[in-house]
Formats: structure tokens, C-alpha cells, sequence
């Protein structure tokens, strides 16, 4: 199994930005085969200063699978929305360690 982590802050006075790319990548990512299986806003920081106030985590069955949603042309349309609508993006396969 491999794992999406994908970590935000809205950039401010974006939503609208924000809001084009969130509806575009979900078709994008659940075709690829992803399994949504958590979104979480961040309430408070123990420790760092990444200023991170989102974050989603997807089940992917590859690490390919990922490359190619991320790859393909309807993920590249939405690139100035996702640059304009956050003022820091984190997008992380991952994998469980054992």
C-alpha cells in the first residue's frame, strides 16, 4: 500500500482558486484509484513552524498510480489553480513503515 500526504495552507483570498482545485484533483485522484480515507484541519501546533492548516491522507495499491494522476494533462490544467490557491503544498507519496 502507498500513501498520499498532502499537506496545505490556503493562500489568503484564494477561495475561490482553492475551491476550483479541490473539485477538479478528487475526480483525478479517485480515478487513479486513490481511497479517501481521512482530511483533517490542523488546530494547533505543538512544535515547528510549517504553518500547515490542512492535510489529506489517500490509500493508493502503487506509488505509480500516483505518478500518473499527478502526471497526467487534467492534473497539469489545474497547476495555476493549485499555485495561486495555497501559500504552501506538500504532496508526499509515502509508504507504512513496518
Amino acid at each position: 500500500m502507498t500513501i498520499l500526504l498532502v499537506t496545505v495552507t490556503p493562500a489568503e483570498g484564494q477561495a475561490e482558486a482553492m475551491g476550483r482545485y479541490m473539485q477538479g484533483v478528487q475526480p483525478i485522484l479517485l480515478a487513479a484509484g486513490g481511497a479517501p480515507f481521512k482530511r483533517v484541519r490542523v488546530t494547533d501546533t505543538v512544535a515547528g513552524t510549517a504553518g500547515t492548516t490542512m492535510a489529506m491522507m489517500m490509500d493508493f495499491d502503487t506509488p505509480e498510480a500516483i505518478t500518473e494522476a499527478f502526471a497526467s494533462d487534467a492534473y497539469q490544467a489545474l497547476i495555476p489553480d493549485r499555485d495561486t490557491a495555497f501559500s504552501n503544498l506538500e504532496i508526499l507519496i509515502t509508504e507504512p513503515i513496518e
